[in-house]
């Protein structure tokens, strides 16, 4: 990763962290089918999805419900009016799907992926 990827991303990484939304947050656990529980972890981090990116998609994403499980995609819509507005072209078409826990509400997230066809050029 070159210098100037590395510097936005410690940038995003200190905007999140000031973030009073994302304090308020569910927590957050990557999970895998029983056979390969490392599954969900290793997709984010092969799309590039930082644990800061995670939790701005929970805030800030359009969440729904597509095929039996709960889905957070970050649209630029929603971007523009948040504090991350600068890095709208990094963030948008990131979706998040998994569940949410019924025992305590944490978020059981199943992969990290990156919807194209929301991107623009």
């Amino acid at each position: 990763m070159n210098a100037l990827a590395m510097n936005h991303l410690h940038h995003l990484a200190v905007l999140a962290a000031a973030d009073p939304n994302l304090t308020v947050l569910p927590t957050f656990h990557l999970v895998g089918p029983d056979r390969d529980a490392g599954r969900a972890q290793r997709r984010c981090q092969q799309r590039a999805s930082s644990t800061a990116k995670i939790r701005i998609a929970l805030a800030y994403g359009r969440h729904d419900h597509h095929h039996g499980m709960q889905r957070w995609t970050l649209l630029s819509r929603q971007l523009r009016r948040s504090p991350y507005a600068r890095y709208e072209r990094e963030l948008t078409g990131l979706q998040l799907v998994g569940s949410t826990a019924p025992q305590d509400g944490s978020v059981l997230l199943k992969t990290c992926k990156w919807n194209w066809a929301l991107r623009r050029g």
